[in-house]
């Protein structure tokens, strides 16, 4: 029976093996360039021994549909021209270094390591896509280990179920990393992927979801990581103290996310992007980096004013900037001196993004003044040879700094309290119009406002 199995496995031909027993050792003796281009195509087969495949190297597919094995299938520096292992159910997978000409579809697969890695893909180079689309992945550490993994187009996660963290450090993905409607769940970090290159877009919306049990690591985590596309949340769920760390991404185009879908803390600094962000508000935005980041950066507040401000949303880009002086104020690190100067230009020109701020203090300042005088000095009878207009001009007289009234002759005597009270107060009512005179053209002209 193995010789006549041999021979039609030997000439490509799709064996359906449901519930019979191939030895591993055979698999292996068949994977020759004496096979047909078809390549060695099995399905439903309880695989015998452990199916060592390492350092094969034949121009032929392999496929092995829905076998079931109990030791971990090798496929160490192996090259084929495509594998297709779905719906194997073993133990673990371990491919590094394993090179294919086309695909590598792992799908609806089902693999839990008790003491390793359950699918290892370190190193791999695949020449089309690799999908493990709905499968589960269970391992000690690592769900999948796939750092410096390189693929031609798309990398599938889709519907994949793991415990266990998703290794991707420094892959290369030469198309879209779908996750949608994943399910990742680690101690660690359920998504690494630092340093990794997208050609095109990161989806993790619709139904994903990852969740880390650490405090200190991120439920996704790709800090470094460059996106030809748009870097999707939509739908998403992140869920951890640290939810979701981006910081120093690049993503080429808009990214599309709710705050809302990130329960934890998250790291923003140096993220960068196209457009104006998507599936959230302004107000969205700067509560999450007021109150949601771990510390105070700059970065993210200037990269969405630089957005809203390509988009001619210019009342957008001056709350934002005022945000961030405000965030600055509560968790920056500032000098006691530079934090009272930063209050004071906070409450009297918006910190030079709201100048007309100053002309509402200046205009405060001379009403103050003409009160003092025709409100008090007047009924008091300390200016009784003054009528009351010209007790509004001496008000305006003796504190505006930019123009002096002609012709006012009024005079409040300092022999009695009161009127020595009034001419103080207008002498430092002088001051203040003078500051906030000042505070207006700095403020104008952006003298105080500050990019830290």
């Amino acid at each position: 029976m193995r010789d006549g199995l041999a021979d039609r496995l030997v000439r490509g031909a799709a064996v359906d093996l449901t519930d019979q027993e191939v030895p591993a050792s055979l698999i292996r003796d068949l994977l020759t360039d004496d096979l047909d281009q078809r390549g060695l195509r099995i399905s439903g087969a309880r695989i015998s021994g452990q199916l060592d495949l390492s350092d094969v190297r034949v121009s032929r597919p392999l496929v092995l549909r829905d076998c079931v094995t109990s030791e971990p299938v090798l496929l160490d520096r192996s090259r084929f021209a495509s594998v297709d292992l779905s719906g194997l159910v073993a133990p673990a997978v371990s491919a590094p270094w394993l090179k294919l000409d086309h695909y590598l579809l792992l799908q609806n697969a089902r693999l839990a390591s008790s003491d390793g890695w359950a699918l290892d893909l370190a190193e791999a180079e695949v020449g089309a896509h690799v999908s493990l689309r709905g499968s589960s992945f269970e391992g000690v550490e690592y769900a999948v280990h796939a750092p410096k993994l390189h693929t031609g187009s798309q990398l599938f996660l889709t519907d994949v179920r793991t415990v266990g963290t998703v290794g991707l450090d420094g892959a290369r993905i030469g198309g879209t990393l779908y996750c949608r409607g994943a399910r990742l769940r680690a101690n660690d970090s359920a998504l690494v992927g630092v340093d990794m290159q997208v050609d095109e877009r990161v989806l993790f919306g619709e139904g994903f979801e990852a969740v880390t049990t650490s405090d200190r690591h991120a439920a996704v985590r790709i800090r470094g990581a460059r996106l030809g596309g748009q870097l999707v949340l939509r739908g998403a769920t992140l869920r951890g103290a640290l939810a979701l760390d981006v910081k120093q991404v690049r993503a080429g185009m808009e990214i599309l996310f709710n705050p809302s879908s990130l329960v934890g803390a998250i790291e923003l600094d140096g993220l960068t992007y196209a457009g104006v962000p998507r599936d959230a508000t302004v107000d969205e935005w700067l509560d999450m980096l007021a109150t949601r980041t771990t510390s105070f950066a700059s970065q993210p507040y200037l990269q969405l004013a630089a957005a809203h401000q390509a988009a001619g949303h210019e009342r957008d880009v001056r709350r934002i900037r005022v945000a961030q002086q405000r965030d600055l104020l509560r968790r920056g690190r500032l000098t006691r001196w530079g934090r009272l100067w930063h209050r004071v230009t906070g409450a009297t020109v918006g910190y030079g993004y709201r100048p007309a701020m100053a002309l509402v203090w200046l205009l405060g300042t001379l009403l103050t003044a003409v009160l003092l005088v025709a409100g008090v000095a007047g009924p008091a009878g300390l200016v009784r040879s003054c009528s009351t207009v010209d007790q509004i001009g001496h008000a305006l007289n003796a504190v505006t700094p930019l123009a002096k009234p002609e012709g006012v002759k009024c005079q409040i005597p300092t022999s009695s309290g009161l009127g020595t009270f009034v001419v103080v107060s207008t002498w430092v009512l002088q001051l203040l119009a003078w500051a906030f005179a000042t505070l207006f053209v700095a403020g104008f002209t952006g003298l105080v406002r500050k990019n830290p």
